[in-house]
């Protein structure tokens, strides 16, 4: 396996040839940045990954994969990028201790799959309820969707490639959720040291050819705008300040959640088995019955009646014909 830790995003992958990426991939996604971004740069596949530095010249002034090339459009990027991934733990108490972890998770794929995948495994992991008021069904979450959905999106786009064998980590705890990214902003921060005001003002951008990538598929929604977002989604749910770290080593941005009112009536606390059929889902994105019941093991029955249930209560969508239906994560 190559590692190419060592490497910047436009540097080119050792050994990694052109045919080693997705090319039908590639036009998918330029006619998603068309449709949606009125994206209007180069539209033949390979011109668009010459234009956004996912192809380099070696130096040989053959055209090659950068490390932006890879970890967006390779078909198998952690063959060639050992810490492309995102590592997920879960725990029962307030601190990082083997007895109270109930849940751990490698994300690995392209950076579509691993911000998807992450951000439905935090959702289904996160608590939410509901209740009925007059005729409405008025809806509550722990985290709102955009924090979940622009932290990870953050972690991601600024995580620093040059750390060998460091992997994105996410901590889930009762009362809070911890991104932590390898590298820190030393040198890049103003001299007073980082805080949420200078996070906001400071603007900086380790991988701009990522970013730009990841904005034309729609997981960067506007540059700059992400922790404005996340301060702001934050204050509407009356959650208390984030808290960010930064070592020079590692980035570490904190966000504690609401904790739900006991007394809504109609509460969506999952029970361990839904819990471990959710993460399942997340896990697989769509799953079938027969899929959920072998990591599960419960009888079918047991299985069936759990999806009911979660159905209802919107934790999940059911799709396609009974005989061939599959289960995931609703999308917002």
């Amino acid at each position: 396996m190559s590692d190419i830790a060592r490497y910047t995003e436009r540097q080119a992958v050792p050994r990694a040839q052109l045919s080693d990426l997705n090319i039908n991939a590639v036009r998918d996604h330029i006619e998603i940045a068309v449709r949606r971004r009125g994206y209007s740069g180069p539209i033949d596949p390979v011109a668009y990954l010459i234009e956004h530095g996912c192809l380099v010249p070696d130096e040989a002034g053959e055209l090659v994969p950068s490390l932006a090339g890879v970890v967006t459009f390779a078909r198998e990027p952690h063959h060639w990028v050992s810490v492309c991934g995102i590592d997920l733990a879960e725990f029962s108490g307030t601190r990082t201790s083997t007895a109270d972890l109930i849940l751990s998770r490698q994300i690995r794929g392209n950076l579509f799959t691993i911000i998807d995948r992450t951000i439905d495994l935090l959702w289904a992991r996160t608590q939410h309820s509901a209740r009925i008021e007059g005729t409405e069904r008025v809806e509550e979450h722990a985290y709102p969707m955009a924090v979940l959905r622009e932290v990870t999106v953050n972690a991601v786009v600024h995580r620093d490639w040059s750390y060998s064998g460091s992997y994105i980590r996410i901590q889930i705890f009762p009362d809070r959720i911890e991104w932590i990214s390898p590298g820190g902003f030393a040198g890049r921060i103003p001299p007073n040291g980082l805080t949420l005001e200078t996070l906001l003002n400071a603007q900086v951008s380790r991988n701009p050819s990522i970013a730009q990538i990841l904005h034309h598929a729609g997981r960067v929604e506007s540059f700059g705008m992400g922790i404005d977002t996340v301060i702001h989604a934050l204050q509407e749910l009356g959650a208390r300040e984030p808290e960010v770290y930064d070592n020079g080593d590692i980035f570490r941005f904190r966000v504690w959640g609401r904790q739900l009112s006991e007394e809504s009536p109609r509460p969506l606390v999952l029970t361990p088995r839904q819990r471990r059929i959710v993460a399942e889902i997340s896990a697989r994105v769509t799953a079938t019955t027969a899929e959920i019941q072998i990591v599960v093991n419960e009888n079918a029955r047991t299985i069936q009646r759990e999806l009911r249930e979660l159905t209802a209560a919107g934790v999940i969508v059911a799709e396609g014909a009974t005989s061939n239906r599959r289960y995931r994560i609703p999308t917002s």
